[in-house]
């Protein structure tokens, strides 16, 4: 290790002040690189818990986030509390298990708590009507816009003393609405009318409701205004519709936001009934037949005054019978109806009986040759811009117009009202013209799908500029090193040239070239160590045949 820090010492002494001041800039800025990415390494990736809350339920849930030690942020307004995502899931649980992610409102489920046997009918009643009051307020805060409902059934205790209309219940509604939203008529009275159904004896008129902006409850139901605001509801609603079918029209035909299309209507809401009688035909209805048959008597004549009957003991005759008449009187009444014929037509309601259609295009653009001062084509070429012809304006027109059934809706107008007027309740008009396009429309049209305000825009820039001050602070070092490491160089070659000299001044001359005789006596050593390494072979491997050579050796000798 101590070699290392020497030879580090060395090259730091061999080095120049331009070099150490690189070299001690690229290695502080290389730490604070490491600091500022460990730094954001260790904080915690904070998710959203919960959003929309009121203000005293931000306070709940921040002190139980403090109770349990646990890191939060207050954002939107004060309407959000984001959290680490270490601890999302468990707190969420938690949180839900003691109730303090709902609206705070509790509906039914009151009625499930145990009551006590002392309790009152009285309290038990206004158990439920808090019950009531709770799934209300829920569906309340389903309206589009609506961000928090309060509604309060005042119904009073049964007393003597109190006539009907005092006894009757009535109920106050408090809606507190999103930033910029209202609630239309429709809603109004359907609230209003909601919580009549749900109240037993609430009657409609004794409903009150406000927001914000004071009390909303319409002064009488059905009136003309309601009637006019639904009228314009539905006129909103169509230009809306025709609008959106016109446009997705034109965009198929020139692109996405390279046209517009507005369509404004006029519906016609009167209903009408029409009949008419035919005077030339006649049928009997009814034919009546009286027949009155009389009888009437009459004296008959006794006989030839001054005979029988006046003659003494003659007997009298017999008076004849009395003579009777009839008399017979026979009526025939006949009742006939003129023929009638009636005819009831209704017309349409909403019938639309004017539109307006307008039509905007963009400019052409083209690339035509550049014209000089003199007005000649040269060969550059530039971008022009040009109306579309008339007949491409009046293709595109019958295109737009086919889509939202202008001329059918023209037509019926023609037959029922005739054609007076229609000219100008429907129209039609195509302009080109320059577009006006906002610069972040590229941004959205490339599919950004995260809020950029919700990005953390102070870290991006924080470490971007970290990162931009590493880079150039490496590519410095890198130049300076580059030079250093050429210095190096040139010192090493200066040192083996240095050395290389030092050893020729220091090696001692070459011996003598060898004579005949000094090889051959080299060449006898040679065999002579040869020999001597073979018979050390031979022993290690037999030492008998070693020892029967030894005593060949002294006997010969």
């Amino acid at each position: 290790m101590s070699k290392i820090w020497l030879q580090l010492l060395n090259i730091w002494a061999k080095l120049e002040i331009a070099q150490k001041a690189t070299v001690v800039l690229a290695v502080g800025g290389m730490i604070a690189l490491c600091v500022i990415l460990v730094y954001g390494a260790s904080q915690p990736d904070y998710r959203l818990l919960a959003k929309g809350l009121t203000r005293s339920q931000v306070a709940e849930i921040a002190a139980y986030l403090e109770t349990n030690h646990i890191a939060y942020k207050v954002q939107d307004n004060e309407t959000a509390i984001m959290i680490p995502s270490a601890n999302l899931y468990k707190v969420r649980n938690d949180l839900a298990q003691q109730d303090m992610l709902g609206d705070g409102s509790k509906g039914f489920e009151l009625l499930g708590k145990a009551s006590s046997m002392w309790e009152s009918t009285f309290s038990e009643h206004k158990t439920y009507d808090r019950a009531v009051s709770g799934e209300l307020e829920r569906s309340f805060r389903e309206l589009n816009g609506v961000r928090s409902a309060r509604v309060l059934i005042d119904r009073p205790q049964p007393s003597p003393f109190i006539g009907d209309e005092g006894a009757k219940p009535k109920a106050s509604i408090k809606v507190d609405m999103r930033s910029g939203m209202r609630l239309t008529d429709r809603q109004i009275a359907g609230i209003i009318h909601l919580t009549a159904g749900a109240v037993a004896g609430l009657t409609p008129d004794r409903v009150e409701i406000m927001d914000s902006t004071g009390l909303l409850t319409p002064k009488a139901d059905g009136s003309n205004a309601g009637m006019a605001q639904t009228a314009l509801e539905a006129e909103v609603a169509r230009e809306s519709y025709l609008t959106r079918r016109a446009q997705e029209q034109m965009d198929a035909v020139l692109g996405p936001g390279r046209g517009q299309v507005k369509v404004s209507v006029k519906l016609d809401f009167t209903k009408r009934t029409e009949s008419s009688r035919d005077p030339t035909k006649k049928e009997t209805l009814e034919e009546t037949t009286t027949t009155n048959n009389e009888q009437n008597e009459t004296a008959n004549p006794g006989g030839i005054a001054g005979t029988a009957s006046n003659v003494e003991g003659e007997n009298p005759t017999k008076a004849p019978a009395p003579l009777k008449g009839s008399k017979t009187k026979e009526e025939t009444t006949s009742k006939y109806v003129v023929g009638q014929k009636t005819v009831t037509q209704e017309d349409e309601v909403g019938r639309v009986r004017g539109m307006n259609v307008s039509i905007l295009l963009p400019f052409k653009k083209t690339m035509k040759p550049k014209l000089d001062d003199k007005g000649k084509p040269t060969k550059d070429m530039e971008e022009v811009s040009e109306e579309y012809s008339q007949a491409d304006k009046d293709r595109f027109k019958e295109l737009v117009l086919n889509a939202i059934g202008f001329n059918a809706a023209k037509d019926i107008a023609t037959k029922i009202e005739g054609s007076a007027n229609l000219d100008v309740r429907f129209t039609s008009s195509v302009q080109s013209m320059d577009l006006w396009r906002n610069p972040q429309d590229d941004i959205a049209v490339a599919g950004v799908g995260v809020p950029l305000t919700a990005l953390p825009w102070f870290d991006i820039a924080g470490y971007a500029g970290a990162g931009l001050v590493a880079l150039v602070m490496l590519g410095v070092a890198r130049g300076q090193l580059k030079r250093s490491h050429k210095a190096w160089k040139d010192a090493e070659e200066r040192a083996r040239m240095v050395v290389e000299e030092e050893v020729k001044k220091n090696t001692p001359p070459p011996p003598p070239p060898e004579t005949q005789e000094d090889r051959e006596v080299l060449a006898l050593k040679s065999k002579r160590m040869e020999l001597r390494d073979q018979i050390r072979k031979k022993i290690d491997e037999d030492p008998t045949v070693a020892a029967e050579i030894v005593r060949k050796w002294l006997y010969q000798g």
